[in-house]
């Protein structure tokens, strides 16, 4: 019996390897004959070269520049070649760019000139009424107009005549973009393929024609696009903590400043602005690895606690400062937009949504203090010959309605916004305007045609309308990884995530309460964007809590050298 036991332990000995490989179960990425091994190492080739690795920070100018350029060329030929497209006026670009002294060569009938894009804008002297928010003279302001005036300064160059050409303004945002995306690049955290995966993924965002046909247009939404774009971009700078503190809130001021500059509805998302600026900055530490060492409070003397709260309240008292003059600029941009698009706006949430969508508009029309005789307008806009304008009490409707005034009707009717927000998320969803054409007159294209060159967004928001909840369950994910990574990696990649999620929040029940149905397509438009860009936020996200800095992936070496290695090295065989 023994020297059978000693054969028997012999023969292990002997065999070693063998006997190991035999009872030792192997991974099934790893068992021959299988297809899972070259989906394992494509996967780790993926890991090794897009992987954020560790969330380093850091410039990286020559990957950023070449990236920037590459960008914006792609957005010039996407729009120009192998012929322009834009989007088609439907009368709301003359109030903003005629003050630029220039009038759109257009034909005069409605049905005619919404049917194509009219680029061309020839010198012209207004007089009177003749320039202004919808004939009123009122001046209509909006940051669009620096880019307008930059574009009219481009046009002579250009050879497309005097005057001003919104391909040359198209010209103009595809630079800003180009400069944003080189700026992103050097301030997102992890390796640099990591940074222009994400920077790659914004650009097919941008360069749906939902959105980049806005570039070659009279409309602001090119500007809103681009300051959401340059405020994302300056809180990764002023959350990174790079630099000095007042710099980088400086620039964070500028960039919200231009966006809500774009359109009022863009003043929504103030509050999370506020939120951002007051979420104080990463520690420095931060850039050299995943996460920043948090020492645990020391006890100190009650004068010691007394500096060290005052250090706080100083370190919040220059971002309070900031949020306080964006508030001033707001309500002071506001104040001075034209009245008569406050008295449309409010005119179209009474008699365009809240009246139309009701079980009860006579008991509505009670509560908010009008006569029963408005009644008669309701599913009516301003220029309807039934409109309420028209009734000799509408003194009463502007004396006694107001925004305050709708925002109090749905909070004593909160059943009322579940079918609100049902029909904003379909209207979001449905960003393309078929009402206006994006090709020039003359064309191979029809009437009204819309171009479809690269509509990766449009097909997932087409999609996402068969299950609309699926498509807010996605922004709430995006929310909820934001905040795992604020948190749990320290990375200002999730603070933006939640900002981007909550200022589309806000943005999109701004558009419901002031305006609703009327024009609702169109102004969704920049709440689409948001929840787009959430595409490329969830890409991070995930690949940010996925990564393990202290286990970068290596190459699995093969043949009978790297296995006799193996054998070597591993204790149970060898012993």
């Amino acid at each position: 019996m023994a020297e059978h036991g000693s054969g028997n332990a012999t023969q292990l000995r002997e065999r070693g390897g063998k006997a190991q490989k035999a009872f030792t179960p192997a991974p099934v990425r790893g068992r021959k004959g299988t297809k899972a091994r070259p989906l394992g190492s494509l996967g780790r080739y993926l890991a090794r070269t897009f992987g954020p690795g560790a969330l380093t920070l850091g410039p990286v100018h020559g990957a950023a520049m070449i990236s920037g350029l590459v960008a914006a060329a792609l957005m010039v030929v996407r729009l120009l070649i192998p012929e322009p497209v834009g989007m088609g006026d439907q009368g709301e670009g003359h109030g903003l760019v005629c003050s630029l002294g220039v009038m759109n060569q257009r034909p005069w009938d409605y049905a005619e000139f919404t049917k194509y894009i009219h680029p061309a804008w020839v010198p012209h002297q207004f007089y009177g009424e003749g320039c202004g928010a919808n004939g009123t003279g009122e001046p209509n302001y909006s940051s669009q107009l620096l880019l307008l005036w930059l574009g009219k300064l481009l046009t002579p160059l250009t050879g497309w005549g005097p005057g001003l050409d919104t391909r040359a303004v198209g010209l103009v945002c595809c630079v800003v973009f180009g400069l944003l995306i080189a700026a992103l690049i050097n301030l997102l955290p992890g390796r640099t393929w990591f940074r222009i995966l994400i920077a790659a993924l914004v650009t097919g965002v941008m360069a749906d024609g939902v959105f980049a046909d806005f570039f070659i247009s009279p409309y602001s939404e090119p500007a809103a696009f681009l300051g959401i774009l340059g405020v994302s971009v300056a809180l990764l700078h002023y959350w990174n903590g790079n630099g000095p503190r007042w710099l980088a809130l400086l620039l964070v001021v500028l960039a919200t400043v231009f966006t809500v500059a774009a359109k009022t509805q863009t003043a929504a998302w103030l509050p999370v602005i506020a939120l951002a600026m007051l979420w104080v900055p990463l520690p420095r530490r931060a850039a050299d690895g995943e996460a920043a060492v948090v020492e645990p409070p020391t006890e100190g003397t009650p004068a010691e606690d007394a500096v060290r709260r005052g250090n706080r309240w100083r370190a919040l008292l220059l971002p309070a400062t900031a949020v306080l003059l964006i508030v001033a600029f707001s309500v002071a941009f506001i104040n001075a937009q034209p009245k008569r698009f406050a008295e449309v706006n409010l005119y179209n949430a009474v008699f365009v949504e809240l009246l139309p969508y009701s079980p009860t508009p006579e008991a509505d029309l009670e509560w908010l203090g009008l006569d029963p005789s408005f009644i008669n307008s309701m599913d009516t806009t301003v220029a309807s010959t039934r409109s309420a304008v028209y009734n000799p009490l509408y003194p009463q409707f502007q004396e006694k309605i107001s925004l305050g005034t709708i925002a109090g009707f749905y909070a004593t009717h909160p059943e009322r916004l579940i079918t609100m927000g049902e029909r904003g998320v379909t209207a979001m969803l449905t960003p393309e305007l078929g009402y206006v054409g994006s090709y020039l007159e003359g064309s191979e294209h029809g009437p009204y045609d819309k171009e479809r060159r690269f509509p990766v967004v449009l097909g997932l928001f087409s999609a996402a309308k068969a299950a609309p909840v699926a498509f807010v369950g996605m922004q709430l994910v995006t929310l909820l990884l934001g905040l795992a990574v604020a948190f749990r990696k320290r990375s200002a990649v999730g603070r933006l995530a939640v900002v981007i999620v909550l200022g589309g929040w806000f943005q999109f029940w701004a558009v419901m309460l002031n305006g609703g149905q009327a024009e609702i397509y169109k102004q969704m438009i920049i709440v689409g964007f948001m929840a787009a860009l959430c595409g490329p936020l969830l890409v991070a996200l995930i690949s940010i809590l996925a990564s393990e800095p202290g286990k970068v992936p290596e190459r699995k070496r093969r043949g009978r050298r790297a296995k006799a290695q193996q054998g070597s090295a591993d204790p149970a065989i060898v012993g």
